[in-house]
């Protein structure tokens, strides 16, 4: 375990990689929704679980326009045409690391992430059009099972989690508009940071897999989707780094229900590239908080909506 006298920079991206908002986003599955936008991991430290214990904050702002070009199956066997939605989500999320000293270097934590959404949608339903819109509680997400490791040069960096995500958002049936998924959801995950000092490098990824269960209230099976994200930061002064990112989406089992079983399972996938700022702001000696501005432009999708993300983090230690 690392002391408390660990370098304070390193304490923050900590808790910048760890605090990350659990966001709903268009996807392929029921009602091309899930719970992934690519891009959504890809940040400098995301492989890093603060090896210091604490409490450990952030808020996370996610923006999502996008629209679909294929047939999107809405509630109880209802079909949609020409989805097109904007969603906002605001996430508070606490990582709590005690103090367990376990052998090696190895930290454990927990997390939880409440998140409060807003969406617009509209489509055609049969032969009339529609347009909604719903503000709300979203799925809660809560993850038990959160471990580290780090080198002893503090350089490379690996983490291992579990995350719980629960059916407690604004959702009703044949809705076109909503801000949680009805469904549970059951995300392990991998991380990886190596830090490269001298260089003012850090080459982060972040690989997952969403897996769901069958929302009962319309009979429907959102198929399992794999994720993956890739960041390269380059600090540019002690406060100031600059970046690139890629995420990457792919269903690999399909979905269940009526309409999926006429769309050949229904599976979807996509592929989004952009750049990102990331600034620490100092206040005083002891408090540092992080400010993280990310785009995400989706380049080639397929049974989904094809849009773009903005991301706004803030993260910081108490």
């Amino acid at each position: 375990m690392i002391s408390a006298a660990m370098p304070r920079w390193l304490v923050i991206m900590a808790a910048a990689a760890t605090a990350m908002a659990w966001a709903d986003d268009a996807g392929a599955t029921e009602a091309v929704a899930g719970r992934y936008i690519p891009g959504l991991y890809a940040a400098p430290g995301a492989g890093i679980v603060p090896p210091v214990p604490g409490v450990y904050w952030g808020i996370s702002n996610v923006y999502y326009h996008g629209k679909a070009s294929t047939e999107v199956p809405i509630g109880d066997n209802a079909v949609a045409f020409g989805l097109e939605a904007d969603m906002w989500t605001t996430a508070l999320a606490a990582v709590y690391v005690p103090e367990l000293h376990l052998p090696g270097n190895w930290t454990y934590a927990v997390q939880a992430v409440v998140p409060i959404g807003w969406t617009r949608a509209q489509a055609t339903l049969g032969s009339l059009g529609t347009e909604q819109d719903v503000t709300g509680l979203g799925d809660v997400a809560i993850s038990p099972l959160v471990f580290g490791w780090h080198n002893d040069a503090l350089n490379t960096f690996f983490s291992a989690s579990l995350t719980v995500t629960a059916p407690t958002g604004e959702w009703k049936n044949g809705d076109i508009a909503f801000i949680g998924l009805n469904y549970w959801t059951f995300t392990p995950a991998i991380g990886f940071t190596r830090l490269v000092p001298e260089y003012g490098l850090d080459l982060s990824a972040k690989f997952g897999i969403d897996i769901n269960t069958k929302n009962e209230d319309t009979d429907y099976y959102s198929g399992a989707m794999a994720h993956l994200d890739l960041a390269v930061t380059k600090s540019l002064t002690e406060n100031f780094s600059v970046g690139g990112l890629a995420g990457f989406l792919y269903q690999i089992e399909d979905d269940r229900g009526t309409f999926a079983d006429t769309h050949d399972g229904f599976r979807g996938r996509s592929i989004a590239i952009g750049p990102f700022v990331k600034y620490k702001a100092k206040f005083g000696k002891a408090t540092e908080i992080d400010f993280d501005l990310r785009w995400a432009h989706e380049v080639e999708v397929e049974n989904r909506m094809k849009g773009n993300a903005v991301f706004f983090d803030i993260s910081g230690k108490f």
